[in-house]
C-alpha cells in the first residue's frame, strides 16, 4: 500500500516509493529505496523534502514503528571520513592507486576475453580506496588520470571514469554506498570492449559503417559479461549500460531519451565523453580540459543534461588539475591545486612563453599572487612541452 507521510514520521525500515520532487532536487541515485540507517532520513530532511510516499508492502508502516531506542553501549561509532588534504599531498597515493587499479582492470578484462570467470570481488577494495581518496582530496585522482598511454588506453580509461564518477557523485551529494557502487561501475563500464576485434577497437582512422556497428555492440557485450554477477548493483549496471545514451534519444544501445535515462546514466555519459576527449587516442590527440568542458556545454541539452554539465564543471573547476595555462606575464604552468577562486588556482610554473624556454620549476598560488592572472588555457603542443615529465 502506498501511503503519504511527513518526513518527520520516517523511520529506519521504511521503503521510499516517491520523494515527491525532481531527482535533481534530492541527493539519491534512485527515487525508490529502503531506509537502512538514520543518516538517510537526515539526508532526506536536509534536502528540504517535507512529505514522501512510502510502500508498506515493501517496508515498515507508520503504525509498526516503535519508539526510538537508546544506542547500545557497544554500538560501533559512526564511520569517519578521512581528513582533507591537498591534491599535492594526496598525489602519490592517488598515483599508486591509479597504477594498481589499471593493472587489476587489465587482468580482469583479459580474463573476460579468454572466457574465464570475472573476479568482481577484486574491485571492492579498489572502489573503497577511490572513495577515500576523493574524500581526502577531490581533485588528486582526476589529475593523475590525465596521464594515459595509447597502448593501455582502454584499461586506464576505465579507471579514469571510475575516479571522475566518484568525484562527480561526491559533488552531487550522493550517499557513500552509491558513490562506492559508482566507482565499481566505472571500472567495468567498458568491459565489453574485450570482445570487440582489435582491428576495430584500435583502428587508427575513422570507423566505417560496419565497424561502427561492431564497436557499438560493446555495451551489449558488457551486459552479457556482467549478468552472471547477481550482486552487481543497479547503480553499477547503469554506469555500464547507459553511458552511451543521449538526452535526445540518439544514443545507444536502446535510444533512451530524457528521464528514461537514470541520473547515474546521465552522469556517466558526461564523464565518459570528457575523459575520452581529454585523452590521447590512436586516432587523435588529447583535447585540453577547458576546451572539452566548453564543448560539453555546447552539446547540451541535445546530448547531455545541461544542469548536470554545470555541476560537473563546478566539480572539476574551470581549469581542472593537470590543465596547462598561460599567464599574462608569459609564464606557463600546470594547475596542481584548486582554490576558493576558480579563476586563480595554484600552478607549477615550468615554461616561459616569451623566452620560448623551460624555466626553473616553482609553485605559484594565484590566490596570493594578485599581480598575474591566467589569460588562456594552452595545449602542450603549443610549446613542445612533454607533460608527463611534470605530472
Amino acid at each position: 500500500m502506498i501511503k503519504q507521510i511527513s518526513t518527520s514520521e520516517l523511520r529506519v525500515g521504511m521503503y521510499i516509493h516517491d520523494l515527491d520532487c525532481s531527482w535533481l532536487d534530492h541527493p539519491f541515485a534512485v527515487s525508490k529505496f529502503l531506509i537502512k540507517d538514520p543518516k538517510t532520513i537526515q539526508k532526506i530532511a536536509s534536502a528540504g523534502i517535507r512529505r514522501v510516499a512510502i510502500d508498506t508492502d515493501k517496508g515498515r508502516d507508520v503504525e509498526q514503528v516503535a519508539a526510538p531506542e537508546m544506542p547500545a553501549a557497544n554500538q560501533p561509532a559512526p564511520e569517519r571520513r578521512p581528513l582533507r588534504v591537498s591534491a599535492r599531498e594526496e598525489g602519490p597515493r592517488a598515483a599508486a592507486l591509479f597504477r594498481e587499479a589499471t593493472s587489476v582492470i587489465k587482468n580482469l578484462m583479459e580474463d573476460a576475453r579468454l572466457g574465464k570467470q570475472v573476479e568482481m570481488q577484486t574491485l571492492d577494495p579498489l572502489a573503497e580506496r577511490m572513495v577515500q581518496s576523493v574524500f581526502r582530496s577531490p581533485h588528486a585522482l582526476s589529475g593523475i588520470s590525465r596521464i594515459k598511454t595509447k597502448d593501455e588506453y582502454t584499461f586506464m580509461h576505465c579507471v579514469s571514469v571510475a575516479g571522475l564518477m566518484t568525484t562527480f557523485a561526491r559533488e552531487m551529494g550522493l550517499d557513500e554506498d552509491t558513490i562506492h557502487q559508482v566507482a565499481i561501475g566505472g571500472m567495468v563500464h567498458d568491459i565489453g570492449k574485450t570482445l570487440v576485434p582489435d582491428e576495430v577497437l584500435n583502428k587508427p582512422g575513422k570507423l566505417e559503417g560496419g565497424e561502427w556497428a561492431v564497436m557499438k555492440r560493446h555495451v551489449e557485450f558488457s551486459g552479457e559479461l556482467l549478468k552472471a554477477h547477481l550482486g552487481l548493483s543497479q547503480v553499477a549496471i547503469d554506469v555500464t549500460m547507459l553511458h552511451h545514451e543521449r538526452m535526445d534519444g540518439t544514443g545507444y544501445p536502446k535510444g533512451l531519451k530524457g528521464d528514461e535515462i537514470s541520473l547515474i546514466g546521465q552522469m556517466s555519459a558526461i564523464v565518459d565523453v570528457y575523459d575520452a576527449l581529454t585523452s590521447v587516442r590512436v586516432y587523435k590527440e588529447a583535447w585540453e580540459p577547458s576546451v572539452t568542458l566548453k564543448k560539453l556545454m555546447e552539446w547540451s541539452p541535445d546530448h547531455f543534461n545541461p544542469e548536470l554539465v554545470q555541476r560537473f564543471i563546478k566539480c572539476l573547476g574551470i581549469y581542472p588539475i593537470g590543465s596547462l595555462v598561460e599567464l599574462e606575464s608569459g609564464r606557463v604552468g600546470i594547475v596542481i591545486e584548486q582554490g576558493e577562486d576558480v579563476l586563480r588556482p595554484c600552478l607549477k610554473i615550468i615554461y616561459n612563453a616569451r623566452k620560448c624556454c623551460y624555466t626553473r620549476v616553482q609553485e605559484l598560488d594565484l590566490a596570493r599572487e594578485k599581480s598575474d592572472r591566467i589569460v588562456a588555457a594552452r595545449s602542450p603542443k603549443d610549446f613542445g612541452i612533454d607533460m608527463t615529465a611534470f605530472l
